[in-house]
């Protein structure tokens, strides 16, 4: 800027402002190898200025001196001298400076203890930005906007020194090309002033009023709701030690958090507060993270509030507290959750940490209010005695229930995100299977559920799940799940089933009644979307079971008409019309399903036909399948049309 002052002395005289278009003077150049100031240089500088006060600088470049410090490539830029004020009092001037396309006006005072320069640029086009020198490649991705800025600086011959920046962004819009980032219409005013030299003082304002942004998972629209945050940097002896955050959107979220930075330049954040208010906190920032999930469309009231202690990868520690939260699956009518209150003091003893709620309704199945006394551990809690609740005329007991949070020093130590060791008791089959709308049967359910564990997203059941039910014993292994609440969940297991009483089956779908008892297994479970798409399936009559069973009229055409009817004919004879039921020795009936087909199975198989039942007594009936390969689909339609009493249909293979 002392060349300008130059420039204007010999131009104007003392005391008179000249306008430097309309003034003839000599064109003025200014070359040199290089100018030093304290650690900087710059190389190779260049400036012309013309007679019409038209200008332009270029240099080779810019270094600080420093290892590993500043080191800026050639710099070049032109402009208009506008006019300039020489005096008693010092130097005023101002002009117009171009750079890469972007326009700036320069304004320029001096005096004998001050000096102070201010740049302003009014509508300047974004996607000028993209490809500039020092900004991330990420510029590219800008679209549209404008940017409106005010730059002020002032010293004293004091020594003494401040900046102040005021940028103003409208109808900014920028689309990654993965299309995970983008945003449309932005506006935000941001304001920055500071001390120098260090940061004494520094602060930083901002509020972003319109537009809507997606990052990634995260939709949020700023056009009703405002977004202010305030960051204050903490120094000590001119070295940034971190920072004050401050954010707040009229209710919705009001958070206060802190950056530390320690000598080995590792930072963590404590939060002071974090408070979310509900609905507008889920609406505004949470449910577009929750569609990953199918959560969203849930209608969520209440507020949360939090504080604690965050690092890279790692949660240190944090106090949680929840006020009369409500959550109702309304689009879905998966889940409704009312009147939860939460009090989490992790680490300390002296604390009762409780969770509480008033209801809880999981489908159709209602387990009431209860209230959980927690060991809570940062990033991590437990039940801390076992948890009853009344279910469908029983008990549900919870023996176990242990969440960790991702990035907890629980989860470095490898433990499982979740486990769970649950049992029933007494639970009334007639109440359950009309909560899933099951064919109604009666009967209790009891049952163990020995280990849970959640890890990496999949659901795990470690040993067996064992449900006592049709007078025998159901039992699964192996079981899995993922994405239980997502898109497409899928689950597979095995399952053995002991000693079941045929006729409660039976008469429970109406299929028709069969005496006796059987085994059976479903292998290789495989569910998408909770439907079956792959098993090795049997149930049938034990071997170590002897003697004659009895098996209905009605049960022997049902059962017939799984593998084709034809076999059964005889049923409709003169004699045969007498009699309602029958005697079996034995009856076996296996499907393999693959690619929607099912493969019958049976006790024995020659080269036209399977045998399902092998008859006994007078009259002595056999059922055999001819109909080796099944439509699924149709199968399945078909067993629900027993259930419910209609007529079927005998598929052919496909």
């Amino acid at each position: 800027m002392f060349l300008l002052a130059i420039a204007g002395s010999m131009i104007a005289p003392v005391g008179q402002a000249q306008d430097v278009a309309n003034t003839s003077f000599p064109s003025l150049r200014f070359s040199a190898e290089s100018i030093e100031f304290g650690e900087n240089r710059v190389s190779g500088l260049d400036l012309l200025i013309e007679p019409d006060g038209t200008f332009s600088l270029e240099t080779e470049g810019l270094t600080d001196g420093l290892e590993d410090g500043l080191n800026l490539p050639g710099l070049a830029f032109d402009g208009v001298l506008g006019t300039f004020e020489v005096g008693d009092s010092g130097l005023k001037a101002n002009g117009l400076l171009r750079y890469q396309g972007l326009e700036t006006d320069w304004y320029l005072t001096t005096g004998e203890n001050r000096f102070s320069a201010c740049l302003v640029t009014v509508a300047q086009p974004l996607a000028l930005l993209a490809g500039q020198f020092g900004l991330p490649a990420q510029a590219a991705w800008l679209k549209s906007g404008e940017v409106d800025t005010c730059i002020r600086y002032g010293a004293d011959s004091a020594g003494d020194a401040g900046l102040s920046v005021d940028v103003a962004l409208s109808g900014v819009s920028f689309d990654s090309p993965d299309g995970l980032y983008a945003a449309e219409g932005l506006a935000m005013d941001l304001f920055f002033e500071t001390t120098l030299p260090g940061l004494g003082g520094a602060r930083l304002t901002g509020t972003l009023s319109a537009g809507a942004i997606l990052l990634d998972h995260f939709y949020a629209d700023f056009a009703t709701a405002p977004l202010n945050l305030e960051v204050t940097p903490v120094t000590k002896d001119d070295a940034l030690l971190g920072a004050v955050l401050a954010v707040t959107d009229d209710g919705a979220i009001d958070l206060e958090t802190r950056l530390v930075v320690d000598e080995e330049s590792a930072w963590r954040l404590d939060i002071e507060k974090l408070n979310l208010l509900f609905p507008a906190a889920y609406e505004r920032y949470l449910e577009p993270i929750a569609a990953a999930w199918t959560l969203d469309g849930l209608e969520v009231t209440g507020g949360v509030s939090w504080n604690g202690a965050w690092s890279p990868g790692r949660l240190r520690s944090g106090n949680l507290d929840i006020q009369d939260l409500t959550v109702v699956d309304t689009r879905r009518g998966r889940f409704a959750l009312t009147g939860l209150e939460t009090r989490l003091r992790p680490g300390d003893y002296a604390f009762d940490s409780t969770f509480a709620w008033r209801g809880l309704l999981l489908g159709r199945v209602n387990l009431g209010a209860g209230v959980a006394h927690l060991d809570a551990q940062p990033g991590a809690f437990a039940l801390l005695s076992p948890l009853e609740l009344g279910v469908l005329g029983g008990q549900l007991r919870l023996d176990r229930f242990a969440y960790v949070l991702p990035g907890s020093p629980v989860a470095e130590s490898g433990q499982p995100r979740m486990e769970l060791k649950a049992g029933l008791s007494g639970i009334d089959m007639a109440q359950l299977t009309a909560a899933f709308d099951w064919p109604s049967f009666s009967g209790t359910l009891d049952g163990e559920i020995p280990r849970v564990s959640l890890t990496g997203g999949v659901l795990s059941v470690d040993g067996e799940i064992r449900v006592d039910v049709f007078g025998g014993t159901i039992t699964v292994r192996d079981l899995e799940t993922e994405r239980p609440f997502g898109v497409l969940p899928s689950l597979a297991a095995n399952v053995d089933m002991h000693d079941l009483d045929l006729e409660q089956l039976t008469e429970t779908f109406e299929f028709g009644r069969i005496g006796g008892r059987v085994d059976g297994h479903l292998k290789d479970l495989r569910l998408l979307d909770w439907r079956p798409v792959a098993f090795d399936g049997w149930l049938g009559t034990p071997e170590r079971r002897s003697g004659t069973s009895a098996i209905s009229r009605q049960a022997v055409n049902h059962l017939a008409s799984i593998g084709g009817g034809g076999s059964v004919s005889a049923l409709t004879g003169p004699l045969l019309r007498m009699f309602n039921n029958f005697s079996y020795r034995r009856l076996g009936l296996g499907c393999r399903l693959e690619n929607n087909l099912c493969s019958i199975t049976g006790l024995s198989e020659d080269g036209e036909s399977v045998l399902l039942l092998e008859g006994a007594g007078i009259p002595k009936i056999t059922v055999r399948a001819f109909n080796r390969r099944v439509d699924w689909p149709q199968m399945v339609a078909n067993l629900v049309a027993i259930s419910e009493g209609e007529g079927i249909r005998i598929g052919d293979e496909p």
